[in-house]
């Protein structure tokens, strides 16, 4: 069991220098079939250096052509993949469930990096992930089809009109199309009964890590902030916490409130 274990942190970590790539050429219009360069002196990296983690450690996070630093994102989004990853696989194991939820999760963690970088929300990696949830549920799970459906809408739908109202109070835009188009995606792949969940987890996680990115870019509070990783993290800990969270008002409602 242990073999399976590595063998899920090693392909996190894999597929995490391959999202961040995928990523940054999206973004930048690129094609995704052309090797890996320096962004600097266009050289392309080395098998050593295509090694996740360890490639950048034996570079120093330099280029070894022209010495030009390398960002530290990539060795950071491939450790956080691997544990995204290895989360997935401790709770489905080797099932088909755990391809399924990988493949969404990545897509998930692409939209997120896009949105952070850009502030927008790419359509590619949206649809790509409707039509792997919609063969999923015609296929494996029928039954859940139409909570998924009704996700779907009532997740588009909720971000729409709170947009809407958002612009008819302070006169310009707030949140943007491309993130009622994610919680409508996040509604078909988790179902509607979990949206609540996932709003309120992303409005907090948005006020906290919002600020504190502000505050350490020594940035205005008034500026945007893209919403799309927050709600995509709060996606995956609702779905890999699911039980816990059905189990949240039982535990609340056992608790003495004449203590306090």
């Amino acid at each position: 069991m242990l073999a399976f274990h590595i063998f899920a942190i090693t392909l996190g970590l894999v597929l995490g220098s391959f999202i961040l790539t995928v990523a940054m050429r999206l973004q930048d219009g690129r094609s995704l079939l052309v090797r890996s360069h320096c962004e600097s002196c266009s050289a392309k990296v080395s098998i050593t250096g295509l090694i996740p983690v360890i490639g950048y450690l034996i570079q120093q996070g330099k280029c070894s052509h022209c010495r030009e630093k390398i960002s530290s994102i990539y060795p950071l989004v491939e450790l956080l993949n691997a544990a995204l990853v290895w989360s997935i696989f401790s709770k489905t194991g080797i099932e088909a469930a755990f391809l399924h939820k990988l493949i969404l999760f990545e897509l998930f963690l692409l939209i997120a990096i896009i949105d952070f970088r850009t502030h927008l929300i790419f359509p590619q990696p949206v649809v790509l992930g409707l039509l792997v949830q919609t063969f999923w549920l015609l296929t494996f799970e029928n039954p859940a089809l139409l909570n998924g459906i009704i996700g779907l809408f009532i997740g588009a739908g909720i971000f729409h009109w709170v947009s809407y109202l958002y612009v008819f109070i302070r006169k310009k835009e707030g949140l943007g199309s491309g993130d009622a188009t994610l919680l409508g995606l996040i509604g078909f792949v988790l179902g509607w009964k979990s949206l609540f969940a996932v709003i309120f987890l992303a409005s907090i996680l948005g006020i906290i890590g919002g600020t504190l990115i502000l505050l350490i870019n020594r940035q205005p509070f008034g500026k945007e902030i893209a919403f799309g990783p927050w709600l995509s993290l709060s996606a995956f800990i609702t779905w890999r916490f699911s039980e816990q969270i059905q189990e949240l008002p039982l535990w609340l409602s056992g608790i003495d409130l004449s203590h306090f």
